[in-house]
């Protein structure tokens, strides 16, 4: 019983954290979402790394405040230079949900 509750959870938490991205094989709703923001470095680089682990996420999905603690997490793992972070967290608050 908790072996099939533990995997129960599990399976929420995977599904819960893709829940609000845009599949990437979508190619017809992944251009309709990102064409509304200009060409930069930083929206070339959040759809090529970030696309891999979460589907697309549109910058809207969280706060400005809430978008420098995530890459602070994310690129570590997305393995993003210096420049290549700073140019998402520019594309990425410049884009966020207002708080």
């Amino acid at each position: 019983m908790k072996k099939t509750l533990g995997q129960l959870f599990l399976i929420a938490v995977v599904l819960w954290g893709c829940a609000k991205g845009i599949n990437p094989n979508d190619t017809a709703k992944v251009e309709a979402a990102f064409s509304k923001y200009e060409d930069s470095d930083g929206k070339s680089i959040f759809r090529e790394k970030c696309a891999k682990c979460h589907g697309y996420r549109i910058p809207e999905t969280k706060t400005a405040s809430q978008w420098p603690g995530i890459m602070d997490r994310m690129a570590r793992k997305a393995k993003l230079t210096d420049d290549q972070k700073s140019a998402v967290l520019a594309f990425v608050t410049k884009h966020a949900k207002a708080s």
